[in-house]
């Protein structure tokens, strides 16, 4: 049997074709149940498309079947149907199972996907103390106060604390350095567990400097 299955967030859809190009099936399934369907069609062959969520679906999938994650772009480029529902979709990816010709996706390994949510997480910090940092910097700049503070650094906070703005800005500059003083000590555990964990990078060492955008493309 060949199994297409266009994934969407709440459910999928499913579509079964067996040796002679037939379809056997069609049925929406929550992927919830995704499993249960596999259970029934173990050894198939399948394809999904490369979505946000695959990743999850696709591991659930492959312990029952021979799944394969398909290129979105090459998929639409060479899918021979211009008529776009979820049934004719998954029909689509049934028979190019059948005839072996799925476009595939990379899908990476679970570690590279586990470096990726660091890195990705790391980032979400790095931007969310800037943005706080330019909040202080617009504060300062609204009262006049052209002097070059480093809010990033301990220094810069500490002559930031001394500061006396008129009310409520004041009460603003103090809750943005409360915010940054907490996303500082997460940044700092978060490059200790990083750094010193199992998701331990040599960065620019003898194996070479590791780009990190590529793990987050």
């Amino acid at each position: 049997m060949y199994l297409g299955i266009d994934i969407h967030k709440p459910y999928a859809q499913v579509a079964v074709m067996d040796e002679a190009g037939e379809i056997v099936e069609e049925v929406r399934v929550e992927n919830a149940n995704l499993d249960e369907l596999a259970q029934h069609y173990a050894g198939a062959k399948a394809a999904i498309e490369a979505i946000n969520n695959h990743y999850h679906i696709y591991d659930t999938l492959s312990e029952y079947l021979d799944v394969t994650a398909t290129h979105p772009t090459k998929l639409t480029l060479i899918a021979n149907t211009d008529k776009k529902t979820d049934r004719v979709d998954a029909k689509e990816l049934a028979r190019m199972v059948r005839l072996d010709s799925v476009p595939e996706s990379y899908v990476p390994t679970d570690e590279i996907r586990e470096t990726r949510a660091l890195v990705r997480g790391r980032q979400k910090l790095v931007q969310n103390r800037t943005e706080f940092a330019n909040k202080i910097h617009g504060l300062l700049s609204d009262h006049g106060i052209t002097r070059q503070v480093k809010p990033l650094s301990v220094s810069g906070r500490e002559s930031l604390r001394e500061l006396s703005l008129p009310t409520p800005w004041n009460e603003l500059l103090t809750s943005y350095l409360a915010v940054l003083n907490a996303r500082q000590r997460h940044h700092r555990d978060f490059d200790i567990h990083f750094s010193t964990g199992s998701y331990a990078l040599s960065v620019g060492s003898e194996i070479g400097r590791f780009d990190f955008s590529r793990l987050v493309q």
